[in-house]
Parts: structure tokens; C-alpha cells; sequence
């Protein structure tokens, strides 16, 4: 708490970036409390963790990726892409065309990130414009596959979404499908596998070759594979929650995943992700995305008019981004008050 001199000295957490990302979801967080009234209640907790689960995943797997050093600009799509696969070849009355869904998306997953991965990290093309282009081809390929929203699910899929839904469902399940939500446990997985990664070679490598990839080149990381990886975990978790939402729409739309894109980044930036790579926290950014989600809250209960509702959505957006610039200078402002002090 004080430095040498006996001043005082900011403690090392609150110079972090996911501090002011903590804050400021707690205060969010109250205010909408406060306004919604019943949103401590069981069934509305469990609603509202059911409408974040598919941001959360693809600003996990957004984080990763920028992290690494890239962007992907086609998560949205992908995500489309691999839920128009889901419904379209699933046939509710047959159970076995969910396994045959559930492997072409598997397909699909490592396809989109091979292409997204090899773009970046092999032939070194500019994150955003190389996943910018794919994000067309995916949306391309949705839309080929379902022209207009529809197809079906299979009943045991919906597990994805709730574990109540699905019939024959062992009792002890559906009890506790009850209280959490499918896509509690899918966030967790998710979790597990980023803990996983992360104490691991690879997931140092990641860090270093989003730092400065030249030196981590220098130093023999293999920086195209670490990249392809990140994109590959990043498609991953796209996965995840196309197939939280097909369980929940039971259908499938070429459109569906349009928004989440930019959501998903401006998402792991609230949450302190560097866009200039090698800096931030993937566990952090799961509160990145219940801020982005409670954005919308917060317009709806203030009863702001439907004409201004875009403005207001983009300045509280802007704020919540550059709040991770205001802690960095505040940092700076800080260390160099700690340097004057100890001369």
C-alpha cells in the first residue's frame, strides 16, 4: 500500500485492466437490478444467462484469438454457418441425423478454422481483412444451405439448451437443468479448456507471438501453428454455441449470428483484450460480454425512445471501450508519480 518514501501506493490490482471491467459490470449491474426490480429471481437469472451464453462463448473465443495477435471478423458468420449445418440436416423424427449434424459441424468447425487460421498465420494476410472476406464465404455457404430461416432439431439435441426439454431424460438431470441453464456448463467446458491451454506451452506461446510475433519467431516458436491453433479453439467455441442455439430455436437462420461479430469484439475489449495482442485476461472477458449484454437492459427499462435508442447504445458501447484506455493512462499516471516519489 505505500512505496518506499512511506506514500502511498496504488495496490497492484487496481492497476489492472480487469479491474475497471469489474467495476463497471457491478455498477451496470445494480443499476439495471435496481430498475428491473425481480431480476434477482430465479426464472429471470435463468433467462438472462440463457440470452448472454452465445455472446460469452464467441467473445471467449474472440479473446483467444486477439490475444494470438489476430481478429476474426467472420465469428458471427461462422456461427450462422455452422447452426444452418445443425437444423438443416437434422430430421426431428429421426434421432441418428443429429449424430450426422453433430459431425458435419464438427467438420465445419475445423474447416472454418484451418482457413482462418492458415490466412493469418501461414500466408501472414491482415487479420481483418482475411477474416473480413471469409466472413462472406460462410455466410455464403449459410445461406446456400437455408435460404430463409427454418429446419428442425432432434429431440435429444436440445440438451444443449436445457436439459428439461429432451424426453427420457433421467430425473436427476432435469432437476438440475431446472435451476442452470445447459449453457452454464457449456461456459464452464469452456473454461476448462482455456485453463487447460493456458498452463501449457501453447498457451504461453499464444501470449508471446501476440506480443511480438518476429521475436517469438526468433525465439522457435512455430508462430503460424500457435495462430491456427488460437483460430481453431476460437471456431471451437463458435461451435459451442451454435449448438446452445439450435437446442434453444430449434431452427436455423443464415442471419442470425450478424450482430454478435463486432459484439463479441467490442466485448474482449470492455474486458481489457489488447487489440495489439500478447495482453488479457479470456476468463475476464466473460464479464465483457455481460456488460455489452446489459447495455441493451439498461436502454430498455431507461424507456428511451426507439429513434435514439441506436445513438444511446453506441455512446454507452464507445465508453465502455475506452474505459480500457482510461486505466492504462491512469496506470501510467500512477507509475510515473511512484518513480518521482522514490527519488
Amino acid at each position: 500500500m505505500y512505496n518506499k518514501k512511506g506514500g502511498f501506493s496504488m495496490p497492484a490490482f487496481f492497476k489492472k485492466t480487469e479491474f475497471i471491467t469489474i467495476v463497471i459490470f457491478l455498477i451496470m449491474l445494480s443499476v439495471v437490478a435496481a430498475m428491473q426490480g425481480n431480476f434477482f429471481k430465479l426464472s429471470t437469472l435463468q433467462n438472462t444467462i440463457i440470452s448472454w451464453t452465445p455472446l460469452i462463448l464467441l467473445t471467449m473465443g474472440q479473446s483467444i484469438v486477439i490475444i494470438s495477435g489476430g481478429l476474426d471478423m467472420s465469428s458471427g458468420n461462422a456461427l450462422s454457418f455452422m447452426l444452418c449445418i445443425l437444423s438443416a440436416t437434422m430430421h426431428e423424427e429421426n434421432p441418428m441425423s443429429g449424430w450426422i449434424a453433430l459431425l458435419l459441424c464438427i467438420i465445419a468447425m475445423i474447416g472454418i478454422g484451418l482457413i482462418n487460421g492458415l490466412a493469418v498465420g501461414f500466408f501472414k494476410l491482415p487479420p481483418i481483412i482475411a477474416t473480413f472476406a471469409t466472413s462472406y464465404m460462410w455466410l455464403g455457404a449459410a445461406l446456400f444451405i437455408m435460404p430463409s430461416p427454418g429446419g428442425e432439431c432432434v429431440n435429444w439435441m436440445r440438451a444443449f439448451f436445457k436439459f428439461s426439454s429432451v424426453d427420457n431424460m433421467p430425473k436427476m438431470l432435469k432437476y438440475i437443468g431446472g435451476i442452470v441453464p445447459t449453457g452454464v456448463f457449456l461456459i464452464i467446458l469452456a473454461c476448462l479448456i482455456w485453463y487447460v491451454v493456458s498452463r501449457t506451452k501453447l498457451g504461453r506461446y499464444i501470449y508471446a507471438v501476440g506480443s511480438n510475433r518476429n521475436i517469438a519467431y526468433d525465439n522457435g516458436v512455430k508462430t503460424a501453428k500457435i495462430q491456427i491453433i488460437a483460430y481453431l479453439l476460437n471456431s471451437l467455441f463458435v461451435m459451442f454455441a451454435a449448438l446452445f442455439m439450435v437446442g434453444q430455436n430449434q431452427s436455423g437462420s443464415a442471419r442470425i449470428g450478424d450482430p454478435l461479430t463486432l459484439k463479441c469484439i467490442a466485448s474482449a475489449v470492455v474486458a481489457g483484450v489488447a487489440l495489439t495482442g500478447g495482453r488479457g485476461n479470456v476468463f475476464v472477458s466473460i464479464v465483457g460480454a455481460a456488460i455489452i449484454s446489459l447495455v441493451s437492459k439498461l436502454i430498455f427499462f431507461s424507456n428511451i425512445s426507439s429513434d435514439y435508442q441506436t445513438v444511446v447504445s453506441g455512446l454507452i458501447l464507445l465508453i465502455a471501450v475506452a474505459s480500457s484506455s482510461i486505466i492504462n493512462a491512469v496506470k501510467s499516471a500512477w507509475a510515473k508519480r511512484e518513480v518521482y516519489s522514490d527519488e
